[in-house]
């Protein structure tokens, strides 16, 4: 009451204030708003994320496309966005486009149709298959450089190529697809710092209208996984770390088609155990723990915790610290 008197006073103590001077500040500020337009604008179109980021000038800016030509879903690196969660977004929410990661060397393709994968390609046919496989040998070496080269200028497998042209037969080329599709997507996964951005287009998929999709993106990204040969980390592997199941990961690992070793693997996980106990159990040497382990870290069915985080719990549990400090009080 007595702060409301003393505005009163001071209200009646100061001059009027003209009805036109009142509201010169508020308009002065909307004009200042108005005329900067730096508080609405979009952040400048990124150049084009396939090729390298470097600093353009703003005249050699690429501009952005046309309203309605893509629909990105999601994009990210993959050290902030892994590259199995880009999967199970896929399957999840059912999608059908795009999915190109960009990374040192040509991007990679992987086509998806309802939530299922079609097939995965690059325009590198050196990088998608770098030898002749011998289902090839006996077709023209001139019929084969002419399907390469299709598919350097517009992506299509060189497999399929030959298929339309009736070179082998179609089974034998989606079984080759599949193949060296998985394979190219595996490099993927060691890749330090990818760049993957999914569009959703259902006429992306025009092309490859007639592949089959498959419809277990897990046991089709586990596959890959097998494929990955000698996964360096030496940020992520311990052994004496102790890996434990993710909360979705106990249920996840149960439907994965898995190999007898890496389901002994699995068996394994406690909470308690330590990698090197662990191999030592099923009398396997570091490094093939170290593969097995990558597996499903990458599927992120585990995670790691340091040896030190075991015996926390133990040792400072509530009931047992509760029964410290009723002791010291009699």
């Amino acid at each position: 009451m007595e702060s409301s008197k003393s505005e009163e006073r001071e209200e009646t103590d100061s001059p009027p204030v003209p009805q036109e001077n009142e509201h010169e500040p508020e308009a002065a500020a909307d004009a200042e708003i108005l005329q900067s337009d730096d508080w609405w604008n979009p952040s400048a179109p990124a150049p084009d994320w396939s090729e390298p980021v470097t600093e353009a000038p703003a005249e050699d800016v690429i501009p952005a496309k046309e309203t309605g030509t893509a629909d990105v879903y999601f994009c990210g690196h993959t050290s902030l966005f892994p590259l199995n969660r880009a999967l199970q977004a896929i399957a999840k929410e059912k999608l059908t486009g795009l999915l190109r990661s960009s990374w040192d060397e040509e991007p990679i393709d992987l086509f998806a149709r309802d939530g299922q994968i079609v097939l995965v390609t690059t325009r590198d046919p050196d990088l998608y298959c770098s030898e002749t496989p011998a289902a090839l040998t006996d077709i023209d070496s001139v019929v084969v450089d002419r399907a390469r080269n299709q598919q350097r200028e517009k992506g299509t497998p060189f497999f399929l190529t030959l298929a339309r042209e009736e070179s082998i037969a179609r089974e034998q080329a989606v079984e080759l697809m599949q193949h060296y599709g998985q394979e190219l997507f595996s490099e993927l996964w060691t890749a330090p710092r990818a760049w993957i951005m999914f569009e959703k287009n259902a006429d992306l998929l025009t092309d490859v209208a007639e592949m089959p999709g498959e419809a277990n993106v897990n046991d089709w990204a586990l596959e890959t996984l097998r494929l990955v040969p000698d996964p360096d980390q030496p940020a992520n592997f311990d052994p004496t770390s102790i890996p434990a199941y993710t909360k979705d990961g106990f249920e996840q690992v149960q439907k994965l088609k898995l190999i007898s070793e890496e389901a002994r693997f699995a068996s394994r996980f406690n909470g308690a155990r330590s990698v090197q106990q662990i191999a030592k159990n099923l009398r396997l040497d570091l490094k093939s723990a170290r593969q097995l382990l990558f597996r499903f870290l990458a599927l992120e069915i585990v995670e790691c915790w340091p040896a030190s985080t075991a015996a926390k719990p133990q040792q400072q549990g509530f009931f047992q610290r509760l029964g410290r400090s009723s002791r010291r009080d009699r």
